[in-house]
Parts: C-alpha cells; sequence; structure tokens
C-alpha cells in the first residue's frame, strides 16, 4: 500500500511539474500564426500576432500569384472580413507620389483638390544637383528647353542656353519696372525701355551706325541734354543757342530779281527746308546788292506777318538785284 501511495503522489508532483513548465512556454499572446523556417528544425519562426482583445476579423487572400514587384492591398472591407489583392507599386503611388516619368494632375495649384510640386511647412523647396561633378539644372516646355542654371551657376534663357554670363536672355527681354545694373550692361540687340534708365555710370557709345554726315540730315535737329540729377530730355539746337543767350539765325536765303520790282514776299524756311514761325522780336536783316549799271539802290521798309510766317520787303522805287537776308532769333 505504501508502495503504490508513493507512486500516485510521484506521479501527481509530475503532472504538475509539466503543466507548470508548459505555462511557462506557453506564449502570452492568445491570436498568433507561426511561419516555421524548417532549416531549423522548426526553432525558427516568424509569427503573426494580435493584441489581447482583439476583435476577430477575417483576411482573404488573393486567388492568383502576384507580378514582381508587386505590394499586398486591401481592396475591400466588408463587415469584419477583409479581401486583399496584388497591385504593382506604379499603381499604389499614383496620386500620392510624383513619378519620374510625369505627372497626370486634376488640377493644377494649391487649394483643394488640386495638385503642386512644393512645400506646405515652413521650408524650402530645394532643386539641386549634388553628383561630385556639378550638373546643370534644366527647365523644359513642350519638350524643348526653355532655361538652364549651368553647372558654374549662370543662367542661361532662349537661344543662350550656354551662358557665359551670370544672366543671359537669347530673346526678346522687357523690364516693366526699374531694372538696376552694378556693373556693365551689354546688350547687342535693340533695347526698348518703357520706363526711366538710371545710370550710376558714365554712358558710352561705342559704335553709331551709318557713316558720318557733312550736314545735319532732316528730322535730327535734335539735342541730349542733362541737368544737375543726369536725366536727360531731348531739346532743339535753337532752344540750346537761345537758352544761353547766342543770337540764333532762323532762316536765311538769298533771291535775284531780274525784272524791276516794287515789292517782294519771302517765305522764310530753316536749314531743313521748314517754313519758321516768325514772331515779333525776331530780327529781320536785309543786304540789297545790284550790278554797277543798275540803277541807284532804293530805300526799302519791312512788314512781317507772324500768322503766315512770311515778310513784305517795300522799295522806294523800283529794284532789280539781289536781296541777301537773314532772321535773327
Amino acid at each position: 500500500m505504501k508502495t503504490i501511495n508513493h507512486f500516485l503522489v510521484t506521479l501527481t508532483f509530475f503532472f504538475v511539474q509539466c503543466l507548470f513548465l508548459h505555462a511557462q512556454i506557453r506564449p502570452a499572446i492568445q491570436k498568433e500564426i507561426r511561419l516555421v523556417n524548417p532549416t531549423q528544425s522548426g526553432t525558427g519562426y516568424i509569427g503573426l500576432r494580435a493584441a489581447e482583445g482583439t476583435t476577430t476579423y477575417s483576411l482573404s487572400l488573393p486567388a492568383g500569384l502576384p507580378a514582381a514587384n508587386s505590394l499586398l492591398k486591401v481592396s475591400n472591407v466588408t463587415g469584419s472580413t477583409a479581401s486583399l489583392e496584388w497591385q504593382s507599386i506604379t499603381g499604389a503611388v499614383t496620386g500620392i507620389a510624383w513619378s519620374l516619368e510625369g505627372n497626370a494632375i486634376t488640377a493644377a495649384g494649391t487649394a483643394t483638390g488640386q495638385q503642386f510640386l512644393g512645400t506646405t511647412s515652413a521650408q524650402p523647396l530645394v532643386i539641386a544637383t549634388t553628383h561630385t561633378t556639378a550638373q546643370p539644372i534644366k527647365i523644359l516646355t513642350g519638350n524643348t528647353e526653355r532655361m538652364r542654371v549651368n553647372a558654374d551657376g549662370k543662367i542661361g534663357i532662349g537661344s543662350a542656353l550656354s551662358a557665359t554670363h551670370t544672366l543671359e536672355v537669347g530673346g526678346t527681354f522687357r523690364s516693366t519696372g526699374a531694372a538696376s545694373f552694378g556693373s556693365t550692361a551689354e546688350i547687342t540687340g535693340a533695347a526698348t525701355l518703357s520706363s526711366t534708365l538710371g545710370v550710376t555710370g558714365d554712358v558710352t557709345l561705342t559704335a553709331l551706325g551709318g557713316a558720318v554726315a557733312t550736314s545735319i540730315q532732316s528730322g535730327y535737329d535734335r539735342l541730349l541734354v542733362a541737368n544737375n540729377n543726369g536725366l536727360l530730355r531731348q531739346a532743339s539746337l535753337d532752344a540750346v543757342l537761345t537758352h544761353n543767350g547766342y543770337h540764333l539765325t532762323k532762316a536765311r536765303g538769298f533771291s535775284t530779281y531780274t525784272t524791276a520790282t516794287e515789292s517782294v514776299e519771302i517765305t522764310p524756311t530753316n536749314g531743313q527746308g521748314n517754313p519758321i514761325v516768325i514772331d515779333a522780336n525776331d530780327a529781320i536783316s536785309l543786304t540789297l546788292e545790284g550790278a554797277a549799271n543798275d540803277m541807284a539802290i532804293p530805300s526799302y521798309y519791312i512788314s512781317r506777318n507772324t500768322t503766315t510766317g512770311k515778310f513784305i520787303v517795300y522799295f522806294s522805287s523800283p529794284f532789280t538785284g539781289s536781296i541777301n537776308w537773314s532772321i535773327l532769333e
């Protein structure tokens, strides 16, 4: 009897010990799927675990094999059952990432529902090439390069992409506001300014078109004058000379009369052949010339018409000869 009791006590102790050991090695996680690595005799595994208290749900795996570089995606959720499907990486990032092969967007802008390439935090947008050897940055539209930041930092636009200066524009350039140049501004084509041009240094004309004229051409009777601040204005030669106290010959001419005349009407024109305006302060000077066998030179008086710009010379007796006349400002 003692032997039997001893055996029962020993067996009971053995079972209690087995239960204790089983409780020690049993995972605390109640919901777990283990993928065993058979090369490690069942000791290595990958565990998919759910936390304690997790609601029961089902995942429905795709029926077919995936293509290379595919992701497993939740395609549909019905109640506590979720269906999974395979999806390519390109399809997965469409709409949430920018492709290196271009992107089809629905609306450009920063408003809700619009897309843009930029930052939404207080940080700058950095566009850079960081190769060991500096590389250019190119901007294209319609598969045509329009602008380039070269490897040395020089910027080329239009047909001047390979810029040799800090900024080169190959084409027309327009500035609607103030333009400030701290150094040499080189313009090889026509430049049109719609506002003020400010120059802090000298203005040098290194070349002028056309041959040097021996006389002032028609329409070129203006001068550039500057004030103490360097502001340029155009002014007529007449105005410049008159302003500085010089007597200006507004018009001059020489007329010959072969038939005796008692009066002549003269329409004065300037050196450009344009009629002038005679005012009350203009001085009209005449010199009467005749041959030795002519009659004695008569006396004369002048009547000016400030409206028509003409003047009439009346002689005391009929005159034959030439009149050399001039009008002084």
